[in-house]
């Protein structure tokens, strides 16, 4: 599954000091999914229970690429056809948490982020895995015809165990958050299999588990101009850190370039934030707020306490830096003048 918020690399850098009853190294793990490598470093000294840990990640990953793909065959494409031919949806349990979970981030963000626009989306030409998309954008008048209809979660009926909707051009799209989700069920596998200390990776999308001994993570932050480093950060325990970025992934037509972030108020791919960083202390909630707080332009701060979101890190289109204050605060070797905004 494409992430429709692509990210900011996020580069962690990982010291060796640890305790003698613990690995020296990680064990180190990639799988590819949603169209990204994901990295899982292991500190612990039972490579069976690693392994077989890794193993029913990997399971989890590939149901949930299946399960809620934007627009290839799989569950969610099933979900989409019975709320558009006005059906109901019986839902499973897993089902009913991460729809509830994705329902209440939207609304808390004013629907900034939205992930009930599957079809403007499509419309743009962003449902593909081949970038740069050349194909041209699509016309006012049907950008305006969706964007009139104000589609949001607010126009699904969320009934105990069933879904249904009052709007039948409602179409999910789960891609702003897919990754966020992933990492989060990565780390409940690993608590549940004991596994005390160990960082997920996804493209750059981080989540660690536990520490090291004597030595916290360390995350770099990278430029999206010149890929350089912007500053580093010191992870805490237990915490994310995501970027949603309209700069990797996006639409070039007749020298004009769209980027893949859809403004769910206008239509219209965004322009005035580059990058936004969110340390949250889970994947969704920071997945979520990334995107937000893209959308949000110029009232990103009101939208990062709407959210409560206490470190937040933006780049606009001019490459100026402005962070949350106490995301300020947690910024180390800054290689750019950032302002720390109240």
């Amino acid at each position: 599954m494409h992430a429709h918020n692509t990210k900011m690399l996020l580069i962690f850098l990982i010291l060796m000091l640890l305790a003698s009853c613990t690995p020296q190294k990680p064990s180190v793990h990639q799988i590819y999914v949603f169209g990204t490598m994901v990295e899982i470093n292991i500190w612990h000294d039972k490579p069976a229970e690693v392994q077989h840990t890794i193993d029913e990640i990997n399971n989890e990953f590939k149901y949930i690429h299946q399960q809620w793909h934007a627009w290839k065959p799989g569950r969610l494409q099933q979900i989409n056809q019975l709320l558009r031919s006005g059906n109901t949806v019986k839902l499973e349990p897993d089902e009913i948490i991460f729809i509830r979970r994705t329902i209440n981030l939207a609304q808390q963000s004013n629907h900034r982020f939205n992930p009930a626009i599957g079809e403007l989306i499509n419309l743009w030409g962003f449902h593909s895995d081949e970038y740069p998309i050349t194909t041209p954008p699509p016309s006012k008048p049907a950008i305006n015809t969706l964007i009139d209809q104000q589609i949001t979660v607010n126009d699904l009926v969320l009934n105990r165990a069933t879904l249904s909707s009052k709007n039948l051009n409602i179409w999910l799209d789960f891609g702003g958050i897919a990754k966020g989700y992933a990492v989060d069920q990565a780390i409940e596998i690993l608590q549940n299999n004991n596994i005390q200390n160990a960082i997920v990776n996804a493209g750059g999308d981080i989540r660690s588990l536990g520490h090291k001994p004597k030595q916290a993570w360390r995350v770099a932050i990278q430029s999206p101009k010149d890929w350089s480093m912007l500053a580093e950060v010191q992870m805490q325990e237990g915490e994310a850190i995501f970027t949603s970025g309209n700069y990797q992934r996006y639409k070039e037509f007749d020298g004009q370039r769209y980027a893949h972030i859809i403004d769910p108020g206008t239509g219209m791919p965004v322009k005035n934030i580059v990058a936004a960083t969110v340390l949250a202390n889970n994947g969704l909630l920071a997945d979520a707020a990334a995107t937000a707080l893209v959308v949000a332009g110029d009232d990103w701060r009101q939208m990062a306490k709407q959210m409560n979101i206490k470190y937040a890190l933006i780049i606009d289109e001019n490459h100026r830096c402005r962070a949350t204050k106490a995301m300020s605060e947690r910024l180390e070797n800054l290689t750019i003048n950032c302002q720390a905004i109240d």
